[in-house]
């Protein structure tokens, strides 16, 4: 990049890349059982530490209004599921549903992000992704609620 551009164009982003997949594969395998609540945030983290980057590089104005909270949330999302999942025995039912429901219940606020960052019509696409979310979320919970249905899914999936 150097030698062809005479500066630093491209070759930035093929190194943030490189830091990245650094901390999210190497550096967990430094230790002998990673604690992925320690290192899911982390992740996240230098996900947007590179998005902040990016849009620093390219004059967008994008980052604080869009990516952080979009990302922010996501994290936050992720990071509960993964802690329930690790410290709570039972109840990934109702773990997963409350993060289908969670994730549904953040559309209409991403594309109300979407719509003020890039000055875009709101034309109401939220509606799919959150009914569907809605009902995996629902369905799951529903499962964990009642013990008969459980049984008889756990049966006919061979769980």
């Amino acid at each position: 990049d150097l030698l062809i551009n005479g500066g630093i164009t491209w070759s930035a982003y093929v190194a943030g890349a490189l830091l990245m997949a650094y901390v999210w594969v190497i550096l967990p395998a430094w230790f002998k059982k990673p604690n992925p609540v320690i290192f899911v945030p982390c992740d996240f983290a230098a996900l947007g530490l590179f998005l902040l980057y990016i849009s620093l590089v390219n004059d967008g104005n994008w980052f604080l209004p869009f990516a952080l909270p979009t990302l922010g949330a996501f994290a936050l999302i992720i990071t509960t599921v993964i802690t329930l999942m690790r410290y709570v025995p039972r109840g990934k039912l109702y773990i997963f549903g409350g993060a289908f429901l969670a994730t549904g219940l953040y559309m209409p606020i991403m594309e109300t992000l979407i719509c003020i960052t890039f000055a875009k019509k709101f034309v109401y696409w939220f509606i799919y992704p959150m009914n569907a979310l809605a009902v995996l979320g629902g369905m799951l919970i529903f499962l964990a609620i009642v013990r008969p249905a459980r049984e008889t899914m756990q049966r006919k999936f061979f769980i």
